[in-house]
């Protein structure tokens, strides 16, 4: 996680519930432009995808989804994970959640996984007419006991993603809203590598 914790400071503007552009210091400001000069982003409207430099194993966790089905992350080894970070009241989740639908419908039987744990303090209350609304069909888990976020948190904003590869190691991360068109051709090169 040590090689995130740069790229995340860099994002402190990006997401919800952190600081606007114009509050950051001229320091945030040069580490930012440094780390996304080397980017090659896809969508100008997405949250650039920041690549992992080392191998770094993601953190194992083991939970009940909301659907009752029981979810361990190393039982997904051999398949490609998007561990997305949200809330229903942030609306940058709200913006990414079609994206993340229409990727999960379309690569969910070659092997993506798309896990959407919500900080939602209020849990199913507010999480299951949010799924209603945005026809959800990817697993939700709600983390009111911080099983997950002891181990990926704290966060410097929602949403955040974390993009795990078949070996089960971290490959991308990003703080802020991401689009289909620029995570599908990290997650269909990732698809396609060997596990």
């Amino acid at each position: 996680m040590r090689i995130f914790v740069f790229i995340g400071i860099v994002f402190i503007f990006q997401a919800c519930g952190t600081k606007q552009e114009g509050a950051q210091s001229p320091k945030q400001k040069t580490a930012y432009s440094q780390a996304t000069s080397s980017l090659q982003r896809l969508d100008p409207h997405s949250s650039p995808l920041f690549a992992a430099h080392e191998k770094v194993p993601a953190k194992d966790f083991n939970i009940n989804l909301l659907n009752g089905q029981s979810f361990r992350l190393s039982d997904q080894k051999g398949k490609v994970m998007l561990l997305n970070i949200w809330a229903t009241w942030c609306p940058p989740c709200r913006e990414e959640t079609p994206e993340l639908e229409a990727l999960y419908k379309k690569y969910k039987n070659k092997g993506l996984i798309i896990l959407g744990v919500s900080v939602d303090k209020q849990g199913e209350s507010v999480v299951r007419p949010f799924i209603k609304k945005y026809h959800v069909t990817y697993p939700i888990y709600i983390d009111k006991s911080g099983k997950v976020m002891s181990k990926y948190g704290p966060t410097m904003g929602i949403p955040t993603t974390y993009i795990i590869d078949k070996r089960g190691d971290l490959r991308y991360f990003t703080v802020g809203a991401l689009t289909k068109k620029e995570l599908e051709p990290r997650i269909k090169k990732l698809l396609n590598e060997t596990g």
